[in-house]
């Protein structure tokens, strides 16, 4: 008889994290669950019960800092690109909170999105807490 053997994620170490992703805080990398072990579900899970936003970059979890300068040019580009895409009928725009699944294991949650109707050719916007978003049509 066969037993199946869980393999743990291998251990990142600072130097992984800095190469990984460049001069960050370091108080911006969660470290539970441990870097590198993280899945789409802890974010939700985080996002739910503490209303904060970290995004998933290879079993990383990675915080999604906003301030008033980000938060102001965030409101900005929405306006401005959410006027284009009413007026042209060329998609939808997500703000601050649209969390995406660009590929397995990479969830993202930029200060503003265009997503093209071409994304989604039935115009229905995913009820998802994180739909994937086709990058190519």
């Amino acid at each position: 008889m066969s037993t199946a053997i869980e393999i743990a994620p291998p251990a990142w170490t600072v130097a992984d994290l800095l190469a990984q992703f460049g001069p960050i805080l370091h108080t911006r990398i969660r470290h539970h669950p441990p870097p590198g072990s993280a899945t789409e579900q802890d974010v939700i899970d985080i996002h739910d019960r503490e209303d904060r936003l970290y995004e998933l970059v290879d079993g990383v979890l990675v915080e999604k800092p906003m301030g008033l300068q980000e938060s102001f040019l965030a409101e900005l580009l929405a306006r401005l690109l959410g006027n284009y895409a009413d007026e042209k009928d060329t998609g939808f725009i997500l703000g601050a909170d649209g969390m995406a699944r660009l590929a397995p294991g990479l969830v993202r949650i930029p200060d503003v999105s265009f997503i093209s109707w071409r994304r989604f050719p039935d115009r229905t916007i995913p009820r998802l807490p994180i739909p994937t978003v086709p990058l190519s049509n």
